[in-house]
């Protein structure tokens, strides 16, 4: 099927992003969102980002004034009747991304493919409220769109292999990598991957034993130029992160992905991160910079604590063991290849190396031995270690120094 036409419902940080890209890369575009103001907003974000763009000579002066003639602002749905391929980008909520998939079904041509953004909530829970729910699947990009490389792209339980194919060749064709989803559950690949880790690193700050900028710096190994998962968290906005987690908590009443406590308390008093001026860090000033949002430790702070200066493997232990426990749950069920997994944990929250990497390279059986200390002494069940696992190690498959680990060496 040709695309030609894009129909983008949400003109907000995600919204606009994707409508920029589709733009740029030669489609026509109606964004839509419910008042001008919105539009407009969004038409500025589209028109900065573009003008940065410019500036470093990442686009010509021509790409950047046929990529803004291409982009029609709309705040009705009918414009949805031209379209060959539709993207929802409004807020993470269930009913109300179902209310539209029902307005879009009714709207776009029969042969119009329905793309949902969401970030964590099961393709086919959206799906389920069109008549075509073979042409719905999941795209979800990573922001800001017009930076971020990765897009994963998600199967519900009955899209069709043509449909998954042609969302595929279309996000890559704005330029993005994108990593295939095979099984329907909340969270996908990526946000699914890292939420156990991300919100043990809630806790950690919670705890009040370490800072944001401490933890950052040992998630990415004190490289200079990486983005910290903290400061990732800020820049998607911690409500997004609260709802991505309690999508995934109802679809598995898994513990490990409810929301901790502070990370509630700091999306009801406003602080959302870079868009409200203030999360992890406060951006009030323009720069980043560091605050006291824990000014101590509380009585019964976790024992099993690491604090900056203690050794270096118990606290990378800390923060990646659930990310690779949940990696090993993925491949065992089918969810994605090794491969995708890895990429979209790099390319998504700027990590230097996959989890499945990183497990490869400490080894397997240290690995295991690890989580199953980690889980006696604590009964956490994302330190649990998963049969997949048992069974590698058990058949001699120990990562990159036995030769044979998730990936041949």
């Amino acid at each position: 099927m040709e695309i030609a036409k894009v129909f983008v419902a949400g003109a907000g940080y995600m919204g606009n992003g994707i409508a920029e890209m589709a733009a740029l890369s030669g489609y026509r575009v109606f964004m839509h969102d419910l008042t001008e103001e919105r539009l407009e907003q969004g038409m500025a974000a589209i028109r900065e980002s573009l003008g940065r763009f410019l500036s470093r000579q990442k686009i010509t002066p021509e790409a950047h004034d046929a990529a803004l003639a291409a982009i029609s602002l709309t705040t009705s749905l009918e414009a949805a009747s031209e379209a060959d391929l539709a993207v929802e980008a409004v807020c993470e909520d269930l009913e109300l991304k179902r209310s539209v998939f029902a307005h879009l079904d009714e709207l776009c041509p029969s042969h119009a493919l329905l793309c949902t953004n969401t970030s964590a909530i099961p393709i086919s829970s959206i799906a389920a409220a069109t008549r075509r729910p073979e042409q719905v699947v999941g795209t979800h990009f990573f922001g800001p769109v017009p930076v971020m490389r990765l897009c994963e792209v998600i199967r519900g339980i009955r899209t069709s292999e043509r449909s998954l194919e042609t969302a595929d060749k279309w996000t890559r064709s704005l330029g993005k990598e994108t990593v295939r989803v095979h099984r329907d559950h909340a969270g996908f690949i990526a946000n699914r991957l890292n939420m156990p880790a991300t919100l043990e690193m809630v806790r950690m700050v919670e705890e009040g034993g370490m800072t944001p900028s401490e933890i950052d710096r040992a998630a990415t190994f004190g490289l200079e130029g990486r983005v910290g998962p903290l400061e990732i968290l800020d820049n998607a906005g911690l409500d997004i992160t609260v709802s991505a987690a309690s999508a995934i908590y109802e679809d598995t009443g898994d513990a490990k992905f409810f929301p901790p406590p502070l990370l509630r308390r700091m999306v009801a008093g406003g602080l959302l991160g870079r868009k409200t001026g203030c999360g992890f860090y406060d951006y009030s000033g323009g720069d980043k910079r560091e605050y006291a949002l824990i000014k101590s430790a509380g009585p019964g702070a976790s024992e099993l604590l690491p604090h900056a200066g203690e050794d270096a493997a118990q606290l990378t232990f800390r923060l990646f063991l659930p990310t690779i426990v949940e990696a090993v749950l993925m491949i065992q069920s089918g969810v994605a290849s090794a491969d995708d997994i890895d990429r979209a944990t790099r390319l998504g929250f700027n990590f230097p190396m996959g989890p499945l990497e990183m497990a490869d390279n400490t080894g397997l059986d240290t690995i295991l031995n690890t989580t199953r200390c980690i889980y006696e002494e604590t009964g956490d069940s994302k330190y649990f270690p998963p049969p997949l696992l048992q069974r590698m190690v058990k058949g001699g498959f120990l990562g990159r120094e036995a030769g044979c680990g998730f990936y041949v060496y």
